[in-house]
């Protein structure tokens, strides 16, 4: 469960490794930017755990490569590719429910935040 912080926001889920707490911590203040409410919590925890959970595949899949074999010696897909592909269209979703991507904050006519730089592109990518 997420424990709030005096004046700093909530603090992010204990599962999260430092990068996850770094995207919390950028995502929860661009958020707050926005309008955001306490109870957004659980959707930005899947959204972290969703960027996460791609990057940690798409390490794997940098080290073993995108191909794996088969029991019978075939070549198939690693199953990471799978992974990564669920994990960033979920990744995706809740960053357009949170109003993170620009389009998504454009149809719903929110501004950019005032006082921050995008740290989330750097968090991200």
């Amino acid at each position: 469960m997420v424990a709030k912080q005096r004046n700093r926001g909530l603090n992010a889920p204990k599962d999260l490794d430092e990068a996850g707490r770094d995207l919390w911590s950028s995502a929860q203040h661009q958020l707050r930017e926005q309008g955001w409410r306490d109870t957004d919590a659980s959707l930005l925890a899947q959204f972290v755990r969703s960027v996460r959970t791609a990057a940690i595949a798409r390490e794997q899949l940098s080290e073993e490569g995108i191909t794996s074999t088969t029991r019978d010696g075939r070549p198939t897909a690693h199953p990471c590719v799978k992974i990564a592909r669920e994990a960033e269209s979920d990744a995706r979703a809740a960053a357009a429910d949170l109003l993170l991507t620009p389009a998504s904050r454009r149809r719903a006519g929110v501004g950019e935040p005032r006082s921050i730089e995008d740290e989330l592109s750097t968090l991200i990518g």
